[in-house]
């Protein structure tokens, strides 16, 4: 079951409907291809969570099937972008 929240997911939900690592995860939002995170701090808590948009998963699905077809970084970015055909 997922943690949705007016359109966005945590973290972790993220991870497991989209089946990517921790990591990969990491990666790709540091390089562009995923969204980053927004950030909500919850008070007399421990911290924050990370909430990525809801269709985020989708589109996390779709690049590990594309590396996992041997795309390269680069070619799944310009085919996000609509720079390359898919």
């Amino acid at each position: 079951m997922s943690v949705e929240t007016y359109g966005h997911i945590e973290r972790g939900a993220l991870l497991r409907e989209s089946g990517i690592s921790p990591v990969d995860l990491t990666n790709w939002v540091a390089r562009g291809l995923l969204p980053r995170p927004s950030q909500r701090y919850f008070k007399g808590s421990r911290g924050s969570r990370s909430y990525y948009p809801a269709w985020a998963v989708e589109l996390a699905r779709d690049i590990k099937q594309m590396r996992s077809w041997g795309v390269s970084g680069v070619r799944v970015r310009k085919v996000l972008r609509g720079e390359e055909p898919w």
